[in-house]
């Protein structure tokens, strides 16, 4: 691309557009203009456009993307409407981020990658959670060797009381799923990229909500459910016996190369808050956030803490910090600047995981990734 300004367009108006995305691309005023806001609540994308200083308001997204003509597009809307939302982009010849998860359907993620590579555009998933320094300096560990053969993982991200009172994340038609494909994709993601993303073989895993459906204290303030900045729309108020999406998650992925990862992820689970990660190689374990190695040093066990240089990253002090370095990497790569740090074939694997999860929480057995590469 020339030097001119990117053109940006947000579609939808929600928390993780004004918290998120859109202070990431402000951050970039010298390299990116927000051109236009969308949203079916034409109120809230009034409102977001007031507040950022946004000079185009649209309901519809057809008609902003035909109109606006946008270099790079935020698709920040309900996870239902993701995968639709980020091909109506694409094909409107816009590049496209993406928040997480791109969907969680392996066949409807492949689809939209496909429509990207026809375009000759990028379509990149939000994993934000890839470029904290803690796990930026366990992939650059892992890639050289210092862990050695990876062969098991272990993720925990619970929340012991912190459901979202916004939006419609209890909905299973257009949230799609609960905590998993909401904070469990961001450390599954991150844990497979430090693996060196072994291709999913199976997955088995069980899913619940039996707190959420006793209504009894799910969230002691908005930050614990992920809205440090506030919700920037309505509270959403529901009765418990219509929660339908999962409020706990846990399970395993087998990996082609013999390599295990077990899960554990909740929005409300009677357990301490937790979001930790142990990466197991041959070599040498790694236990993250600590960043301590568990290894052996001649005849003797030790443990090591390295020490880091980067633990003062640009944006740490940032909500949605990740969401600032994404953005800076996809301009930079639109720039012809900086190879992207989130590749499809990455994603797709995530999303193989979620698919099979889903499967298998709801047929109640182990399924495997030839049952998902194919339509039935």
């Amino acid at each position: 691309m020339n030097n001119r300004k990117l053109k940006v367009a947000i579609i939808s108006a929600g928390m993780i557009a004004n918290a998120a995305h859109i202070p990431a691309y402000r951050n970039m005023a010298d390299e990116v203009e927000i051109a236009a806001v969308c949203d079916i609540n034409a109120e809230a994308a009034r409102q977001t456009a007031a507040r950022h200083g946004i000079p185009g308001v649209y309901e519809d997204a057809e008609e902003m993307l035909s109109r606006e003509r946008p270099d790079l597009v935020s698709v920040c809307t309900s996870n239902a409407a993701h995968l639709p939302m980020a091909k109506l982009a694409l094909e409107h010849g816009a590049n496209v981020i993406c928040e997480k998860p791109l969907g969680t359907s392996y066949l409807d993620a492949r689809e939209a990658y496909d429509v990207a590579g026809r375009m000759d555009k990028i379509l990149v998933a939000c994993q934000s959670a890839r470029f904290t320094p803690e796990h930026l300096d366990a992939h650059q560990l892992a890639r050289e060797g210092a862990l050695g053969d990876v062969y098991f993982a272990e993720i925990s991200r619970v929340r012991r009381r912190g459901v979202p009172t916004w939006g419609n994340f209890h909905r299973k038609d257009i949230n799609l799923g609960g905590a998993f494909c909401d904070i469990g994709v961001h450390v599954l993601d991150a844990a497979l990229w430090i693996m060196g993303n072994p291709r999913m073989a199976s997955v088995t895993g069980v899913s619940g909500n039996r707190l959420t459906r006793k209504g009894e204290c799910l969230v002691t303030s908005l930050a614990e459910a992920g809205a440090p900045l506030g919700r920037f729309g309505a509270k959403c108020a529901y009765a418990p016996d219509e929660f339908e999406t999962e409020e706990f998650a846990a399970g395993s992925v087998r990996f082609e190369n013999g390599a295990m990862l077990n899960f554990k992820v909740a929005w409300a689970l009677n357990l301490p808050n937790s979001a930790s990660m142990s990466i197991v190689g041959d070599r040498a374990g790694l236990l993250l956030p600590e960043f301590k190695l568990i290894a052996t040093m001649g005849k003797y066990q030790a443990d090591v803490e390295p020490r880091r240089f980067n633990e003062e990253r640009a944006y740490r002090d940032k909500p949605f910090s990740g969401h600032w370095h994404l953005v800076e990497n996809v301009v930079n790569h639109l720039r012809g600047r900086e190879e992207l740090v989130i590749q499809p074939e990455e994603t797709l694997n995530v999303t193989a995981v979620i698919d099979a999860f889903y499967r298998s929480a709801e047929l109640k057995r182990e399924v495997a990734f030839k049952e998902i590469e194919a339509r039935p």
